[in-house]
């Protein structure tokens, strides 16, 4: 498959959306959602031929969360910031933003990770189908890490 962002766009988004719904109707098992949510993800992004250090990190996060689900707020928290600094070193100052501050929350309240998960799937599938809406509109092109 060659690599078409705004297909990788729609396929993250739909799939953040519909995680962050099941880690809302079932917290107590967000290690199994959110560690085969980012194993999806690196798989998604190995079709789509993301950037190397994207997949790893999502497929070695995800890994990690079912081998060690204690530490889930560090390790999602590292996934977070891996996206945030890719999203800033391409020029993506804004897409950076809700990624790095989820990783703040997630670092600073863990006792609460599953809100803080769930609303930052959420809130990330929701403008990211927005900016993809929009930048259609206008026949801009958008600055895509993830």
């Amino acid at each position: 498959m060659n690599n078409n962002p705004g297909k990788r766009r729609v396929f993250h988004s739909i799939l953040a959306i519909l995680t962050g719904i099941l880690i809302l109707l079932w917290p107590d098992a967000l290690y199994y959602i959110l560690g085969s949510y980012l194993i999806a993800t690196g798989i998604m992004s190995l079709v789509f031929r993301a950037p190397s250090f994207l997949v790893a990190a999502a497929i070695v996060t995800g890994v990690f969360i079912f081998i060690y689900p204690s530490f889930i707020p560090y390790f999602f928290a590292f996934f977070l910031l891996v996206i945030g600094l890719g999203s800033l070193l391409s020029g993506g100052f804004g897409l950076a933003l809700i990624p790095l501050l989820a990783a703040g929350m997630l670092l600073a309240f863990p006792d609460i990770i599953s809100f803080i998960v769930a609303a930052f799937l959420l809130l990330y599938g929701i403008t990211s189908i927005v900016a993809l809406f929009q930048s259609r509109k206008k026949d801009k092109e958008i600055i895509e890490v993830y």
